[in-house]
């Protein structure tokens, strides 16, 4: 099938009709039908018959339908991308981020780049840690901002602070805030577990395994702001690391220090030489900026989060 018969035969199969499908790509009906007539007649079967004046897709028109919508989705989205490249002034950056930095980091460090030069654009997408490296070696991304990455010759890493996590309860329910919560209290309470959530949970669970502390686990979160929710909605206490903690704080849950504390380092990992190093580096301290922005406005050493300025 030529593209301009996956194009007809798309329309025809969503809309029903050749009139409707005439209308959407905004062409005659004519042309519509000869179109979809050579198409059949290049596949040597049919892919729709009329009953009732109204036009019914063939069992291999179903076939078909499932292998054209993908092929169709890629047009459009190549049509993006082409008119997305065009109407660029200046650079382009694609960024990689962990949920938990795509929650409030991300977003402001892409503000302070976009106010300082207003003709660069960006595209953000979030993964998880195990997706990272996969991500910035098929250069599906210029820069990923998470855990450490597996060394590989040819990418550079940056370290960009280390989060700690935060212990979530519904209000008070360690009495104040201003006191750290010793890790042995979680010790059979109602827990929200998170797994597969990167070194920082990794590293929440050694610290339990190395004290004997087994809280009662009642629901498992694949991401904090995820375990955050379970505890609005009163499955128990979770953990959470700082900027997630900081992104999402309401009045209805409090945050504690844990004790010992529990950090891991967080990167900003992208490929040596890259060609877009300059636009990749301006990111990196926009990054950096970002955080220390957010740690002024947290004031978990004073007992409390606040959600201002987020």
């Amino acid at each position: 099938m030529r593209l301009r018969h996956i194009e007809v035969f798309h329309a025809v199969y969503e809309h029903g009709s050749i009139s409707s499908a005439a209308r959407m790509l905004n062409v005659s009906q004519p042309s519509v039908s000869k179109v979809l007539r050579h198409a059949e007649d290049q596949l040597g079967y049919e892919l729709f018959y009329r009953t009732k004046g109204r036009l019914v897709a063939t069992q291999q028109a179903h076939e078909l339908f499932a292998e054209v919508a993908e092929v169709y989705t890629g047009l459009s989205k190549l049509t993006r991308t082409a008119h997305n490249i065009g109407a660029r002034k200046g650079g382009h950056l694609r960024i990689a981020v962990l949920p938990a930095i795509g929650l409030a980091v991300a977003p402001r460090a892409i503000a302070r780049l976009c106010a300082e030069d207003d003709d660069v654009s960006s595209e953000i997408t979030t993964l998880h840690s195990r997706e990272m490296d996969q991500c910035l070696h098929e250069r599906a991304c210029d820069v990923a901002v998470g855990f450490r990455l597996a060394h590989h010759p040819g990418i550079k890493q940056v370290e960009l602070g280390k989060p700690r996590l935060v212990l979530v309860t519904p209000y008070e329910a360690f009495g104040s805030t201003d006191r750290p919560v010793p890790i042995e209290a979680l010790h059979e309470i109602n827990f929200v577990g998170v797994r597969d959530s990167g070194p920082l949970a990794d590293a929440f669970v050694n610290e339990l395994n190395r004290y004997e502390i087994a809280p009662r686990e009642v629901v498992t979160s694949h991401t904090y702001y995820a375990a955050l929710a379970l505890v609005r909605e009163g499955m128990g206490s979770a953990v959470t690391d700082e900027y997630t903690a900081a992104a999402l704080a309401t009045p209805d849950l409090s945050y504690y220090r844990l004790e010992p504390n529990v950090q891991a380092p967080i990167y900003a990992t992208t490929l040596e030489n890259s060609p877009n190093a300059n636009l990749v580096g301006r990111f990196i301290e926009s990054l950096r900026a970002a955080l220390a922005e957010l740690s002024e406005l947290n004031a978990l050493d004073r007992g409390q989060y606040h959600n201002a300025g987020l």
